[in-house]
């Protein structure tokens, strides 16, 4: 299984625009155009995914269908509470397990995202640093599991903007 790891784009700060709900924040302007970015760097590149999961979070759903338009894809999203920021790695696995798919982007927060590539490369305390928008291919075999994944590479939003 490749997993695209993503973090979230650029989103407004708590009190913008008076919002007070941490998950109710949405992208900035500056998100919305890093996740177009990352949508059109897939496209150009001829990667497409099978499944793609994202947290339910506003900021990462955004992200999500920003990137899949900008690829040119039209498929459905699933969300899952395994992709918010403090979920528990072993969930997010077991979750993935059951959604299948040999190409699977999954679209979640910090400190999950770089928590989830640490545990699955093996590296308990690897430090993976995700910036917003930031992106990283791990092969993980038939499942994914502790220990079994390889990291291809963690992309900036300077790769692709």
């Amino acid at each position: 299984m490749d997993l695209y790891l993503i973090r979230h784009a650029d989103a407004l700060a708590l009190g913008e625009r008076g919002i007070t709900d941490d998950e109710q924040r949405p992208l900035s302007e500056k998100g919305e155009e890093q996740a177009a970015a990352l949508g059109r760097f897939f496209k150009a590149r001829g990667l497409a995914f099978d499944r793609v999961v994202s947290s339910p979070l506003v900021r990462a759903r955004q992200t999500a269908e920003i990137m899949l338009k900008a690829s040119g894809r039209d498929m459905e999203i699933t969300l899952t509470d395994s992709l918010t920021p403090n979920a528990r790695c072993k969930k997010l696995a077991r979750n993935l397990m059951k959604t299948g798919g040999e190409k699977v982007a999954l679209v979640g927060h910090l400190p999950h995202m770089a928590d989830f590539t640490a545990w699955i490369i093996g590296g308990k305390k690897a430090q993976i640093e995700f910036a917003k928008a930031g992106v990283a291919l791990v092969s993980s075999g038939a499942s994914p599991t502790k220990g079994n994944g390889v990291l291809h590479w963690l992309l900036t939003p300077d790769w692709f903007q």
